[in-house]
């Protein structure tokens, strides 16, 4: 109970962000009728490319990165697999090749970063254009196809419990959080704060920022293997929205923009505030299209509030 106390007084914002989620969901569901298990299945499933996406996101950005190429790794998955399937068959396979695409992608990304010390914007947004290029190649238009037990893993239940919500709890525990109890978590948020005493603690700092980077190409990936499931096609362009909106998740969950600090259960919480804007405005009749200026502004509200709030707690402590 004291370690739960402690970890919401040093992260605030994670509470703050499942308070709205749970007021956004509150207010959905009042103004929602005729839901069935199969609906709120779907719905999760939908939700679930979003929350891995963002969690890669936010590993980057703990280390005070930016990995503008998470859509375009989840869509050159997505396309490879829709691809592969339709012209040879066994889905499996595929996601083995789209997977190693994704892996690649996140080690040229941290090389770049990490050794040739380029800005991580540039970087990430040029691997972002060949990706999207590469998928354009392997899928000119939406289609493909993937294997038809793959398509029903989205609508299976695990007793009362939807399998895709049980990936959602599943993939972090499983992943991050032994990572973050290992040396690799303390490094990560240190080369974040401080990239030179980290170094000169004796933090492989280099190789922190690639692995880093290749987490987010890593849980990018994951997301598009979900996505495929989803849809049960491909889409060259089916990532687009992914960067702004991971980005979005990340710092409603508590990431600082500045590095080293943040955790995986806020950018979780995060995602799906940002992914039931979109239930909450169709359920009360607004465009869909409202959903991109909402998301935005509550990007701009998100990144306001700690940042005032430290120009308070400044002014306070001001002589």
């Amino acid at each position: 109970m004291r370690t739960a106390r402690n970890y919401l007084r040093r992260e605030p914002s994670v509470l703050a962000a499942w308070v709205v989620l749970a007021l956004i969901v509150g207010i959905w569901l009042a103004g929602t009728s005729n839901l069935s298990v199969l609906s709120v299945t779907i719905m999760i499933g939908q939700k679930v490319p979003l929350v891995l996406a963002s969690i890669g996101a936010a590993i980057v950005i703990m280390s005070r990165g930016i990995d503008l190429s998470v859509g375009a790794v989840l869509t050159v998955v997505n396309t490879i697999i829709a691809a592969g399937t339709a012209a040879h068959g066994n889905s499996v396979v595929w996601i083995g090749v789209g997977m190693g695409v994704a892996l690649a992608a996140g080690a040229i990304n941290g090389l770049c970063v990490a050794w040739l010390r380029l800005p991580p914007l540039i970087v990430t947004l040029a691997v972002q254009s060949i990706l999207l290029g590469v998928a354009l190649y392997v899928l000119p238009t939406p289609g493909g196809k993937v294997d038809g037990w793959l398509k029903d893993l989205p609508l299976l239940l695990v007793g009362p419990i939807p399998l895709m919500l049980l990936i959602v709890i599943a993939v972090p525990l499983v992943t991050w959080y032994p990572l973050r109890r290992s040396r690799f978590g303390p490094a990560l948020l240190s080369s974040g704060a401080d990239e030179g005493a980290a170094y000169a603690s004796g933090i492989n700092v280099k190789k922190t920022v690639v692995s880093s980077y290749m987490l987010s190409a890593f849980f990018a990936g994951l997301a598009g293997v979900i996505m495929s499931m989803n849809t049960g096609s491909g889409d060259p362009t089916i990532g687009v929205p992914f960067t702004l909106n991971t980005i979005a998740a990340a710092v409603v969950g508590g990431v600082s923009l500045a590095g080293g600090r943040g955790t995986i259960a806020g950018p979780i919480a995060g995602a799906l505030v940002v992914s039931f804007i979109g239930n909450l405005l169709f359920s009360m009749g607004v465009n869909s299209y409202w959903q991109y200026v909402v998301t935005g502004g509550v990007l701009i509200v998100a990144i306001a509030i700690p940042t005032g709030l430290r120009a308070i707690r400044a002014g306070r402590q001001a002589p």
